[in-house]
């Protein structure tokens, strides 16, 4: 026995070697395999992304098959990590023998994020029908997007993270009998035994929530239109599925009202089902596909507000398109959607036009609602159409990094969409976020030393890159990251006007900041201080200081300002700096690094006799200190602001003269 597994593991060893050493050439590539990395006892799922593969394919760590391989087309392969480590080659033998180039892949002990591996602890309902399209909820901890969930090895038809303890899910067509549902999130997976396939059943509701009505009750197979689902118990968050396919953004007006826009579905009779954030359930069965046309305006009460017409039809799925809704019935307040994503800027012109500012959403016709008093609504079914917004790169800061990666990156361009993901060198970048239309964040992957291109790929598949911008370097200096860590003083009246001190690091001449989303009068002393002014506000509280270097991202301390009411108790002008300005710092406002009030005079290079200075105190009030006067209540005031001395950063004005 001894003998024949020495001999099974020689084989095993020799098939190894020769696939490495002499690996048969096909059509067929790698071009991915996500995530790169893992723990040493693997165990977990990977994706592998390439050309060419075939079913009954064997997949390869090193040399060590893994356990489990799941082929779901050509161009997509899932596998069980064996254990291993260091970092190995994965290769993808076909049935034919042809075998894929090799792809790197890293023990380490983390998950490519780092993130919490995901647990399963109920699925509701636990049953589906074989036919497929059985709406379920995953319930366990640890779930972030994006997420993969597979009923017996077949891909779920859609998976939804509702929240870090809530994945929404329709589970494929599949075989009576047991069926293991894998959940992947975060690089890690976790398997749940107890599903499987025969009769669903429904339920009116699985606890306090329960559908009245459908109103319309039909709708054409390709969907499209606004239903309105009355009912009890509904709760905000709910999701609405549509025999088993998922609507977007259904919007919950009440707890007896949701309005949604059902999406396309299967010809026939389908339940449908709305699952509140807590899990539980209310079906309406007989909802049909198929059946009636299409109508252009969607209005169902008498007196809501019409739409007739959207000028232009048509934009960018980066969202910011101008348009004029022109209609009847409208009036303030007003609440316009498009495809159940709300809009900006939108602006009662009259009873008959409204002006608005279109969001970010998904290419395809969407259809446009205006909310009226009430919650009436009435809209245009595809009465506007995203068109693919084509993403323009334009520049990528910084332009090397080491090769372990996790250099962050800004990139700068036009077209970005939320959802748009990056690629370094071909690989997937990580902690990628749309901060605009015009500026993505994001961290380079691992990669060999060289130019690497980065490309940005929005959904629906335009793509736009650079090719020589970026560079792994063994000797690329890293540059301090962006940050504010405090600003000061951190109130002030909301008439604005208080000079702020604000401290960090990373700060680039010609930063901008922003204080409540209003961008202030801002001047970068250094790569660590930054003073400015605050801008007036119409409201009292703490608001975010934002600051954003030139094309090289930005950063935020939240409420690290907060605006009080009322206002400064300051002359009816802020001090004059005409004359002579402070000789060291070329104006008359500088930094002072700290003392006591001659350690000021010193510092400012200012004469004695002639020289005036001025703070700002917490409630935005100037304070004025006048050394050459020598009557102690002319700079009480100072004194008592000031008891041990001048703080190091404080922001003062100067006149020499």
């Amino acid at each position: 026995m001894r003998r024949r597994i020495t001999s099974v593991v020689a084989l095993l060893l020799l098939s190894a070697a020769l696939l490495q050493s002499h690996p048969v050439q096909a059509a067929g590539n790698i071009n991915g395999v996500l995530p790169s990395n893992g723990p040493a006892a693997g165990g977990n799922a990977i994706t592998i992304l390439g050309t060419g593969f075939g079913a009954g394919s064997t997949v390869f760590f090193g040399g060590v098959p893994s356990p489990s391989v799941t082929y779901l087309d050509t161009t997509i392969l899932n596998a069980l990590v064996p254990a291993g480590n260091g970092t190995v080659m994965v290769t993808v033998v076909n049935s034919d023998g042809s075998t894929s180039q090799g792809y790197p892949y890293t023990y380490n002990g983390t998950s490519s994020t780092g993130a919490t591996a995901p647990t399963i602890s109920s699925i509701t309902p636990n049953v589906a029908s074989t036919t497929g399209l059985t709406p379920v909820t995953i319930y366990g901890t640890g779930f972030s997007a994006p997420v993969t969930v597979t009923f017996g090895g077949a891909s779920a038809i859609v998976a939804n993270v509702i929240s870090t303890t809530q994945i929404a899910a329709t589970a494929p067509a599949g075989s009576a009998g047991a069926a293991p549902v894998v959940v992947t999130s975060g690089g890690q997976s976790v398997a749940f035994s107890g599903f499987s396939y025969g009769t669903a059943t429904s339920t009116t509701s699985s606890g306090s929530s329960s559908i009245s009505s459908v109103s319309p009750n039909s709708v054409p197979a390709g969907g499209g239109i606004t239903v309105q689902i009355n009912g009890a118990g509904f709760a905000p968050g709910a999701t609405v599925s549509f025999g088993g396919y998922f609507a977007n953004n259904p919007i919950v007006y009440s707890s007896g009202l949701i309005s949604v826009i059902a999406p396309a579905g299967p010809s026939g009779s389908v339940p449908v089902v709305v699952t509140n954030p807590s899990g539980e359930a209310a079906v309406y069965q007989n909802f049909l596909y198929g059946a009636g046309s299409t109508t252009t305006t969607v209005t169902t009460t008498p007196g809501q507000p019409s739409v007739q017409s959207i000028s232009p039809n048509t934009g960018s799925s980066a969202g910011g398109t101008p348009i004029t809704i022109t209609g009847a019935g409208f009036s303030q307040p007003a609440t316009v959607t498009f495809g159940n994503v709300p809009a900006t800027n939108v602006t009662v012109v009259n009873s008959s036009t409204i002006t608005a500012t279109t969001p970010p959403n998904a290419v395809g016709a969407v259809t446009v609602l205006v909310s009226g008093t009430g919650s009436q609504v009435g809209g245009l079914v595809s009465g506007f159409t995203y068109q693919v917004a084509v993403p323009l790169v334009s520049s990528i800061t910084p332009a090397a990094g080491l090769p372990q990666g996790g250099t962050p990156l800004t990139i700068t361009g036009s077209g970005f969409v939320p959802g748009a993901t990056v690629t370094v060198g071909g690989l997937t970048a990580t902690g990628t976020t749309v901060v605009s239309p015009t500026q993505i964040s994001t961290t380079t992957p691992p990669g060999p030393a060289g130019s690497a291109i980065v490309l940005v790929i929005n959904p629906g598949g335009a793509i736009s890159g650079l090719a020589n911008a970026y560079s792994y370097s063994t000797t690329a200096a890293v540059a301090p990251s962006l940050s504010v860590t405090s600003v000061t003083p951190a109130t002030g009246p909301t008439t604005g006007g208080t000079t702020v001190s604000i401290a960090g690091t990373g700060f680039l001449p010609g930063a901008t900041v922003t204080i409540g989303g209003t961008i202030a009068t801002a001047s970068v002393t250094n790569a660590t201080q930054i003073v400015a002014t605050t801008p007036p506000t119409a409201t009292n509280g703490p608001v975010a200081v934002t600051v954003s270097n030139p094309g090289s991202g930005s950063a935020t301390l939240q409420s690290g300002f907060s605006y009080t009411g009322g206002s400064a108790s300051a002359p009816s002008s802020a001090p004059s700096t005409s004359g002579p300005l402070v000789p060291t710092g070329g104006s008359g406002l500088f930094v002072f690094k700290g003392g006591s009030n001659a350690d000021l005079v010193a510092a400012s290079g200012c004469n004695a006799s002639t020289a005036v200075f001025w703070v700002t105190d917490s409630k935005g009030a100037w304070i004025g200190y006048l050394p050459s006067v020598p009557v102690a209540i002319v700079n009480a005031a100072w004194n008592s602001l000031f008891p041990n001395g001048i703080p190091a950063n404080t922001a003062i004005f100067a006149r020499c003269s």
